[in-house]
């Protein structure tokens, strides 16, 4: 059985409540078609996987499992518009160097796999709306960041993307701690 995996990491609860805020501060500043992201998706994803079968998986498992998995943190400290895409963002500046090695790391594992392979630079990021098109204001870096955040999360997880009837739910399936 095949399943749309990612790896990523989840904020903290704290963390969800306060990009909630920030989802609302935003959606002035957004075209109306703009659709936030749910809270219980939010997440910063590390790599895509794409279509992963049973064999690909347990095979992920077992280099994940073996992988070196140091901790970080990211200032998550900017907002960003990616109009092909059609999402609204939070993202990073820099990249700690262990956040990068750590992307670099889990896309080499995808590619031996012969997993999906992404076209992109590694930008860390948190999706805040989907369906967003453009800003119908001006580009909302007045917004207090001043309490942004840093997330420095303790578990990198193993992501299913699920579609349901009511829209995409992600479920995490797997943790590791990181050290």
């Amino acid at each position: 059985m095949q399943q749309r995996l990612f790896l990523g990491f989840a904020p903290t609860t704290t963390q969800k409540a306060r990009l909630s805020d920030l989802q609302q501060q935003l959606l002035c500043h957004l075209n109306p078609e703009a659709k936030a992201v749910s809270v219980n998706n939010m997440h910063l994803t590390l790599c895509f996987l794409g279509q992963v079968d049973d064999d690909q998986r347990i095979s992920l498992l077992d280099a994940l499992d073996r992988l070196a998995k140091p901790r970080f943190s990211v200032q998550l400290n900017q907002f960003d518009l990616w109009p092909n895409a059609q999402v609204c963002c939070l993202k990073a500046d820099d990249v700690d160097p262990p956040l990068a090695q750590l992307a670099k790391q889990t896309q080499a594992i995808a590619g031996r796999l012969q997993l999906h392979s992404s076209e992109h630079h590694f930008c860390p990021h948190i999706s805040l709306f989907r369906k967003a098109k453009q800003w119908t204001r001006d580009e909302p870096a007045l917004l207090q960041l001043k309490e942004m955040n840093t997330l420095t999360p303790e578990h990198l997880h193993l992501y299913h993307s699920k579609s349901t009837s009511t829209g995409v739910e992600y479920h995490i399936l797997d943790s590791w701690t990181l050290g």
